[in-house]
């Protein structure tokens, strides 16, 4: 099966900064969504699309 693309990754990460570089940058996604991680709010949970 050949992989096409991804539509979606929702990512939990301490290091929001450097995630967003990464899959806007490199991967050319988008940023829809952006929460505090309600299990440790140190951390983001980052909703990505292309």
């Amino acid at each position: 099966m050949e992989l096409l693309g991804l539509h979606h990754v929702s990512i939990l990460t301490g290091k929001a900064e450097k995630n967003y570089e990464f899959y806007t940058k490199i991967l050319g996604m988008r940023l829809v969504k952006k929460t505090v991680n309600q299990d440790n709010t140190e951390s983001y949970h980052l909703f990505y699309a292309d």
